[in-house]
């Protein structure tokens, strides 16, 4: 059940339909998981599953009576949507669901003029469920409901970063900044841990999308962290021609995005 976050109450209704929207998807995922599925390619080489098909059927049954746009991974006419619309990624970490990890999780953003301004997470292999808007972020699991709070700084640096694509830049990364701690993850889930304060920063030194980060992302700046472009050093905005994402470094509060050392990098890095 969710607990109704003290915000306006237009955000407040936005929020329950995105985690109904949620919840739905991986009620609508869980019947593969574990079964022998036959992925197709996509243009970017990323794998297609009747989960991911399923879960984005799903959630745009739910979202679609609140009269938004939805702006969805597997809908590619869906994303020349701009102004206020949902930002989706039906089924993130789809490798980690084929491998039968439980680290994939459906990503749900509400978008308003660029900024990721509402953002829902839920990893139905574990039930848990991060959600945030409006400057509170929560947690709900088999152990109950826990508020998101901003926590001091770590005495040494810790990080999470892909799985799946891991890359140069990430290993310079953590030697210019004396990482002792690196955990890699699959999906958006590492941003709910940066959310929480179990890791310190996220890097993404290789291309991704907008629906990959967009959900997380607003979880994180509800509790004073943010995610930034490292050739600008600003936050990311989204609505780019074709979805496609800078590189770049999330961090939880009180950390800055000077209190890192960036590597340089290539255009092969994106």
């Amino acid at each position: 059940m969710l607990h109704v976050l003290d915000c306006s109450c237009v955000v407040n209704d936005l929020l329950s339909y995105a985690v109904e929207a949620a919840r739905c998807a991986g009620e609508a995922i869980m019947p593969f998981y574990g079964i022998q599925l036959e992925p197709t390619k996509k243009g970017d080489g990323s794998p297609l599953t009747a989960a991911d098909q399923a879960s984005h059927a799903s959630i745009v049954q739910t979202l679609r009576s609140t009269g938004l746009p939805i702006v969805s991974e597997e809908d590619q006419n869906s994303w020349t949507a701009s102004g206020r619309y949902w930002l989706v990624d039906p089924l993130d970490g789809t490798k980690e669901f084929l491998s039968q990890s439980d680290e994939f999780c459906i990503c749900i953003a509400l978008i308003e003029e660029g900024l990721p301004v509402l953002g829902v997470l839920f990893a139905p292999a574990c039930n848990e469920l991060y959600y945030g808007a409006n400057g509170v972020a929560r947690k709900e699991s088999n152990t109950g409901t826990h508020d998101l709070v901003s926590r001091e700084r770590s005495t040494s640096l810790r990080i999470a970063s892909s799985k799946s694509h891991p890359c140069r830049a990430v290993s310079e990364f953590t030697d210019l900044n004396s990482i002792t701690q690196y955990s890699p993850m699959g999906s958006a889930l590492k941003y709910a841990r940066l959310a929480e304060g179990t890791v310190d920063a996220v890097p993404r030194f290789v291309g991704s999308s907008e629906w990959d980060v967009a959900a997380g992302h607003a979880i994180v700046r509800m509790v004073g962290g943010d995610v930034i472009a490292v050739s600008s050093g600003q936050p990311l905005t989204y609505g780019r021609s074709g979805r496609r994402l800078p590189l770049h470094i999330g961090f939880r509060w009180p950390y800055q995005f000077d209190d890192f050392i960036i590597p340089s990098m290539t255009e092969e890095d994106q």
